[in-house]
């Protein structure tokens, strides 16, 4: 299974809900970093940290919330998504907002992972 191929598998079972599935495509020492200034922005490293700081909060933060993917740019090791969150706030606002994900594997799985999200157009759906 080719990396691109991998990044799709976690990409489709979060779609379809399936943490422990999105869990088992990450590396146990896996560094994520949300984008500064994101609501959930910071680094969290391991898989549980990462459920804890983004997947869970997300989760509840949002009345909907998908990965809409453009494009998954092969480059090795690494797997650039270039695509939207396409968002609905609790408050009824609704965005698409662009981002970008660049992941680095390690033995078939997701051990570096940097988002850059288009912030101010996003947070706004986590306010009261």
């Amino acid at each position: 299974m080719s990396n691109v191929e991998i990044v799709q598998g976690v990409y489709d079972a979060f779609a379809a809900g399936d943490v422990p599935k999105v869990l088992a495509g990450l590396h146990p020492e896996i560094r994520w970093v949300e984008s500064a200034g994101y609501k959930f922005g910071g680094v969290y490293d391991g898989p549980q940290a990462v459920l804890e700081g983004v997947l869970g909060p997300t989760a509840g933060s949002f009345e909907s919330f998908a990965v809409e993917i453009t494009r998954l740019i092969d480059a090795g090791d690494t797997v650039v998504m270039q695509g939207h969150y396409a968002a609905k706030g609790k408050n009824g606002k609704s965005v698409r907002a662009a981002v970008v994900h660049v992941m680095g594997l390690v033995d078939g799985k997701i051990k570096t992972f940097e988002q850059y999200v288009d912030s101010a157009t996003i947070n706004p759906l986590l306010e009261g």
